[in-house]
């Protein structure tokens, strides 16, 4: 009985707070709160966009949904906006490293938030093995329709199982996060720009090609498709919801911003604004650039794999999917360098709280956590090398679910218990929290 009851043990919010805090004392070095609000926006939509635009758009459009994909862009960005209210909540109440194993930590105990750290471990360490090797796939079709390259069969990873590629992304990456916060946001700043200006590149060239004849019917009629091998409903409304669905995992990647809330100035006000302007951009992006997509290229016609590249030459423009080709290939990596980049403050906060080896926890005179990222570097490098992705992306969707409901259970049994309202130095946390959120507004800035 009391094995279970430690087991469910939850978290006091002031030992929450205080435990990961930043600066723990005058003679322990301490990680420095860098990041602002427009580095936490970078990181969130240089971890959403690629994943959606490029590599989703069009098997939404060509198989599920038709021209009407950019309703089923709208309806994933509403579903994921009411989801990351409870990120955005949660976030104000507990504006420390960990994410979702926070927030599980003071809402639902001990086991559960062991739990959480092993899924965000799969949704951001794992990922970021699995994102190394579909970026590898992606460099080895870049050279070889681009430069006329074809390398050892040994080295093309759908011929081996063993992806040098890959591995060497994520050597590169480990060494870029070792290195510190202040290089890791200009490399996310830097790339995520470059993303952006591409995917504007997309919309505005694409636009100009837009024909409306592509786009009747905009819903076409239901029927019976085959994606991946099996035979499934697609098209009408039932096929917009479905691709609603699969176009959810393109919004994927705010929580991170989330787990670097330990490293943020003015965390109980800038997370959320970073949540909304991450999922708010990342909705922008998305539907504009596949509604030039289905407006240059019939849907029936668009290639899942080469979407973009495809429509572009469709249309004559072979020197834009020139360009589109080597811009997904350039900034495709930064999904996984911020995936990574958050899995060791998952890691210090399990550490801080006696789950993991305190190593994991040390920060070094610089202020960087260079064992535990070092450590976490070394296994998501042998990961990429050795593992195939569709193994990994199992786990990798099973994390993400799993974890996301934990964080909405989270805020329920807050709100249910009541214990935001009953901790705290005034005994007023829930209206703090409500009043952090309200700061959202434009004119509370000053």
């Amino acid at each position: 009985m009391n094995a279970l009851r430690l087991a469910f043990w939850r978290k006091p919010l002031h030992v929450e707070t205080s435990s990961h805090s930043v600066q723990e004392s005058d003679n322990a070095p301490e990680m420095e709160r860098t990041l602002g609000l427009f580095d936490l926006i970078m990181i969130g939509i240089g971890g959403t966009v690629g994943s959606g635009v490029f590599a989703t758009a069009g098997l939404i459009a060509s198989s599920y949904a038709g021209p009407a994909a950019t309703l089923s862009w709208l309806l994933a960005g509403i579903g994921c906006l009411l989801s990351g209210l409870s990120f955005m909540e949660l976030a104000c109440l507990i504006p420390s490293a960990g994410s979702t194993y926070a927030y599980a930590y003071h809402a639902l105990g001990e086991l559960p938030a062991l739990i959480a750290g092993f899924l965000l471990t799969l949704e951001y360490g794992v990922s970021s093995a699995g994102g190394a090797r579909s970026w590898s796939d992606k460099l080895t079709q870049w050279m070889d329709s681009q430069l006329g390259v074809q390398g050892p069969d040994w080295m093309k990873p759908k011929d081996s199982t063993i992806d040098l590629y890959a591995g060497l992304l994520m050597t590169g990456i480990t060494a870029i996060v070792l290195c510190g916060m202040q290089a890791g946001k200009l490399v996310v700043n830097v790339v995520t720009m470059t993303k952006i200006t591409v995917v504007m590149f997309i919309i505005v060239f694409g636009l100009a090609n837009f024909s409306v004849d592509k786009i009747s019917p905009f819903v076409p009629d239901q029927s019976v498709v085959e994606v991946h091998g099996k035979e499934t409903v697609a098209f009408g409304w039932p096929g917009v919801l479905l691709g609603a669905s699969a176009s959810f995992y393109g919004y994927i990647g705010y929580d991170e911003v989330c787990c670097l809330a330990g490293e943020a100035k003015d965390p109980a006000r800038n997370i959320p604004r970073a949540v909304v302007g991450t999922i708010i951009g990342a909705a922008t992006l998305s539907i504009l650039a596949t509604f030039a997509l289905v407006g240059m290229q019939k849907y029936t016609e668009i290639d899942a794999e080469e979407s973009y590249g495809n429509a572009f030459t469709s249309v004559g423009m072979d020197w834009a999917a020139s360009f589109v080709a080597t811009g997904e290939v350039l900034t495709m990596p930064i999904t996984s360098f911020i995936g990574f980049m958050a899995q060791p403050r998952v890691q210090y906060a399990m550490a801080k709280d006696g789950l993991l080896p305190a190593v994991f926890s040390k920060v070094d005179s610089k202020g960087n956590l260079f064992r535990g990222t070092l450590l976490c570097g070394t296994v998501v490098t042998l990961l990429a090398i050795f593992v195939p992705f569709h193994v990994l992306w199992n786990f990798i969707s099973l994390g993400i679910l799993v974890a996301f409901n934990l964080t909405n259970g989270s805020l329920l049994l807050v709100r249910v218990s009541g214990s935001s309202k009953t901790e705290g130095s005034d005994g007023k946390q829930s209206q703090a929290t409500c009043a952090q959120l309200a700061r959202l507004s434009p004119r509370s800035s000053r």
